[in-house]
C-alpha cells in the first residue's frame, strides 16, 4: 500500500535523508536477475511517472523546501514486500520462525529536485553520491534520462571498510529548474544481474503527469 514519509529533520540533509540512508534497509541477499512485473506508478505531485515493481510496498516522500541547496519537489521510494513467518518442520512444531529473506531484495527510488544551485552535472552528482566518503563510485558514464543529458553513475556503499550495498542511479538537470534522480540500491556486486531490471524501468521514467492522472497502489488490499 502506499504510504507517506514524514519530513526529514533539519539537521539531516536531503542527500542523507533521501538518497545514502535508503543503503541502510539491511541488504543480505543476492538480487533477482530479473522477471518483476510492473505497474505505472504516477505521482501525486504531477512532477512524473515511471514503471516500479507491482509486488513492491510505496513510501511517498512529500516536497521538503530547503533553505540552501537542492530542496525536494516530490518522490517515490518503492521496497520489497518483507518475508512473513512460517511454521517450523518437524517433531514438535508450532512455533515460528521468519522465514529466509526472498530473493529479490532491490529498492527503487525516483525523485524531483530543485536544480537551481547546482552549475552542472558535476555539482549534482557530487551533492548526493560521490562527494561521501562512504560511497566508491565504479562506473561513472552519460546518458540520457528522460530525454535530458544526464549521468549514470554505479557505486558501493562501504561501511568499516566492507561493502554494505551497491547504488546504480541516473541524475539529471532536467529542465526549467526542475531535475530527477532515478536510482536501484541492491546487494553489492550484483550490477550485472540489476543492470537490466534498472534500464527498463529509467526507460520508463518520465517527466510531468497529465492532468487528473491519480496516483496507483501498487499493492492491492484483499477485498
Amino acid at each position: 500500500m502506499v504510504n507517506r514519509l514524514p519530513p526529514c529533520d533539519d539537521d539531516r540533509t536531503l542527500r542523507r535523508a533521501v538518497f545514502v540512508a535508503m543503503t541502510c534497509l539491511g541488504l543480505a541477499a543476492c538480487g533477482d536477475a530479473g522477471g518483476r512485473a510492473l505497474t505505472t506508478y504516477y505521482d501525486p505531485e504531477g512532477h512524473f511517472t515511471t514503471s516500479l515493481p507491482s509486488v513492491n510496498s510505496i513510501q511517498v516522500t512529500p516536497p521538503q523546501p530547503a533553505a540552501t541547496g537542492p530542496g525536494l519537489l516530490t518522490g517515490v521510494i518503492a521496497s520489497p514486500p518483507a518475508p512473513s513467518p512460517a511454521p517450523t518442520a518437524g517433531f514438535g512444531g508450532g512455533m515460528l520462525q521468519q522465514q529466509q529473506a526472498a530473493d529479490d531484495q532491490t529498492i527503487y527510488e525516483a525523485f524531483a529536485f530543485t536544480t537551481d544551485t547546482f552549475d552542472d552535472l558535476d555539482a549534482m552528482s557530487l551533492y548526493f553520491l560521490t562527494g561521501d566518503p562512504a560511497i566508491d563510485v565504479d562506473q561513472d558514464d552519460p546518458i540520457r534520462v528522460a530525454g535530458f543529458p544526464g549521468r549514470l553513475i554505479v557505486a558501493t556503499v562501504t561501511q568499516d571498510g566492507a561493502p554494505t550495498a551497491s547504488i546504480a542511479a541516473a541524475l539529471t538537470l532536467g529542465a526549467g529548474g526542475t531535475g530527477y534522480l532515478v536510482a536501484a540500491i541492491f546487494p553489492p556486486g550484483e550490477w550485472d544481474a540489476e543492470r537490466d531490471g534498472f534500464l527498463d524501468i529509467l526507460d520508463s521514467f518520465e517527466p510531468n503527469v497529465p492532468p487528473g492522472a491519480s496516483t496507483f497502489d501498487l499493492r492491492e488490499e484483499p477485498a
